[in-house]
């Protein structure tokens, strides 16, 4: 096995940031706030989501106004789901990867039923060999606690053994950074994705202009580790 790549969804493969942007704003003015910038979204971006929603609107709430914020903005992005689109050259990307010997899995923040049917839509689900969104209930939670898991289910289908320091996730945002170090993996960031760049220099996080930058950044980097290839 040449290496394992663990791609991101949201913002990463599928490029939904305006809805997202949009659908948070919605939620913010939910409960009295006003509407967010692109540059506000990508600098305030945090898990657990409720403390983003902290930062962006700069108070504490109630359990019944972030309950009435979460559900605005599932609804929202619903809503606005026709607008988003794959990144350019997403099938391609993968495609030539995957002639190299490498293989792919994707793990998604977003809500399980609503990644698949994406995917099956844009002609992406045979190209993974576990694809995950979570559960409501668990979207909230950091991706330090589901990536493991993850791994355990593309180990249960891999066609040869997984070692962790042959596994890069590609994403969007400092959480996807720090479920990678949490397990042993490697990253490497989306120049445009959800974070502060400053935070994310300070954390010497590898960053990419683009998805075939990222892959190619981070299996060098994967490469360079002692052990087989």
């Amino acid at each position: 096995m040449t290496a394992h790549i663990v791609w991101d969804w949201n913002g990463t493969l599928f490029d939904d940031i305006d809805i997202s942007v949009a659908a948070a704003s919605a939620a913010c003015r939910t409960v009295g706030g006003g509407d967010i910038t692109h540059e506000a979204y990508r600098r305030a971006f945090t898990r657990p989501v409720r403390s983003f929603y902290a930062s962006l609107l700069e108070r504490p709430f109630t359990d019944l106004q972030w309950k009435a914020i979460a559900e605005c903005y599932h609804r929202t992005y619903r809503d606005l789901l026709d607008r988003a689109r794959l990144r350019e050259g997403v099938a391609e990307i993968l495609d030539a990867l995957a002639g190299t010997g490498v293989t792919h899995s994707l793990l998604s923040m977003g809500e399980h039923d609503e990644v698949v049917a994406l995917l099956e839509r844009e002609g992406l689900m045979s190209r993974f060999l576990v694809a995950e969104g979570m559960a409501r209930q668990q979207r909230t939670e950091s991706k330090q606690a589901v990536l493991a898991r993850h791994l355990d289910a593309v180990r249960e289908r891999h066609p040869a053994e997984l070692s962790v320091d042959r596994v890069l996730l590609i994403g969007d945002t400092l959480d996807d950074n720090e479920a990678a170090v949490a397990v042993g993996a490697s990253c490497v960031l989306l120049a445009d994705g959800s974070y502060d760049p400053e935070k994310a220099a300070a954390s010497a996080v590898p960053v990419a202009a683009g998805l075939s930058a990222a892959a190619e950044l981070g299996l060098r980097a994967i490469s360079a580790r002692p052990g087989p290839v």
